[in-house]
């Protein structure tokens, strides 16, 4: 069930090179989601190849920072 901006929460890992453009481009369109970066989210397989987020434990992989942007904005 779609969560809604209000209630929506996206986590990144610090170390995520696509992080910053992701951010950006979610802060841009939908300021009220709640974005934390972490010191890691256990997924360092994925993150050093892929955008990568989690929404709600869901862990979210992109092919590139605007391929993530739209799988993080689709589950609004």
């Amino acid at each position: 069930m779609p969560k809604g901006v209000d209630n929506m929460k996206v986590k990144f890992c610090e170390n995520n090179q696509w992080k910053d453009a992701v951010i950006n481009m979610i802060t841009e369109t939908h300021p009220n989601i709640k974005i934390s970066i972490k010191k890691c989210i256990g997924k360092c397989h994925k993150c050093k190849v892929h955008p990568i987020a989690m929404v709600d434990k869901e862990v979210l992989v992109g092919r590139d920072e605007k391929d993530l942007y739209n799988i993080i904005i689709s589950k609004l």
